[in-house]
């Protein structure tokens, strides 16, 4: 884990106070189990602060951890990292796929050892797991898609940010984002460009088309945790950085809802953010993950936390909402990424 988060993390851990509430009264009575942790990559802070609060619940909530194993994006080292936390003892796992195809075999032997598996975040491609607990990274997309679409006039061009094409999440951010922009802004020319989540492939991605593209009326980033910084440098140095409402602004909307990208928000200089409910993650991960110890199965309706479970390759999928965040409400208490800036 990357220990300069450590401490920006920690300062997070004390905001999910309820985070192990009863999920229909019973899962306080679940007992103390251990617990292993997958985590595909930790190349951004959201990864790490969602690694760091959900060792830190489970830890409040009286389970045993057992160190978490990041395969630091490396899909056959995740399979290898599910065999060994559970030869390690671990009775349940949550894990955050570097891939959401090649995590299928990982799923199927924890299946075999009867050990029950909460996906977070990034939702696998198939297998079988006791919950999978995302937003509707598909809407993320769209509502992007709108935000920049009409602001801009329905004109110009855009540059789309992709995330890693591997993963749920980034299939889900693009596909939302272009099928919307085809069907309801076909005026738009849209330049879509794989990050694969890395900064300096993002940076590289934004260098190029910001001085290459006279017309860049918007730029769609799929996570501002390892985009916006990056994209924020480009434009100074290419003198075209403006705050939003001035002239020849172009348009920044994110995904994540970073600190940074909070701040970005109020300093003027990003236009709009969707932010992640990293917070409910962790919660409800736990929650899931403490019922399928216990024996508990979960099917397809409306929850009790505003939300709904669906069926998703056979697996259930509770999509949770994921608010838009302008300057106006980017101070806002609840968002996560101002529960967790140190």
């Amino acid at each position: 884990m990357n220990k300069r988060l450590v401490p920006f993390a920690c300062a997070a851990a004390g905001f999910l106070g309820a985070a192990l509430l009863a999920m229909g009264g019973a899962a306080q009575d679940h007992k103390s189990f251990t617990m292993g942790y997958s985590v595909g990559f930790l190349t951004d802070p959201f990864q790490a602060i969602q690694v760091d609060l959900t060792i830190a619940e489970a830890k409040k909530a009286g389970l045993k951890p057992l160190p978490v194993a990041n395969a630091n994006g490396d899909a056959g080292k995740q399979i290898t990292d599910f065999h060994n936390l559970i030869s390690e003892g671990a009775q349940g796992l949550i894990v955050v796929p570097t891939d959401s195809d090649a995590i299928v075999p990982a799923l199927a032997f924890a299946a075999s050892k009867h050990v029950p598996v909460v996906d977070i975040d990034i939702g696998p491609g198939g297998g079988k797991v006791a919950m999978i607990v995302r937003a509707d990274n598909l809407r993320m997309g769209e509502d992007a898609c709108h935000l920049i679409g009409k602001q801009i006039g329905g004109k110009g061009t855009v540059l789309s940010m992709m995330g890693d094409q591997a993963t749920t999440n980034g299939r889900d951010r693009t596909t939302g984002f272009a099928e919307c922009m085809k069907k309801d802004f076909p005026g738009i020319k849209v330049i879509a460009q794989p990050t694969y989540w890395k900064t300096d492939k993002a940076t590289a991605v934004a260098q190029t088309v910001v001085t290459s593209t006279p017309d860049l009326a918007a730029i769609y980033m799929q996570s501002d945790a390892v985009m916006l910084a990056g994209v924020l440098n480009v434009l100074k140095s290419a003198g075209k950085l403006t705050k939003v409402g001035e002239p020849h602004h172009i348009m920044l909307v994110s995904i994540d809802g970073t600190p940074l990208a909070l701040q970005r928000l109020r300093d003027g200089l990003l236009d709009a953010a969707i932010s992640q409910p990293l917070d409910l993650y962790v919660k409800y991960g736990l929650q899931y993950l403490q019922a399928a110890v216990a024996g508990q199965t979960f099917k397809p309706g409306p929850t009790d936390h505003g939300s709904h479970i669906v069926d998703f390759k056979g697996n259930p999928m509770d999509l949770l909402p994921a608010p838009t965040v302008t300057k106006e409400n980017a101070s806002d208490p609840a968002l996560w990424g101002n529960k967790a800036k140190g």
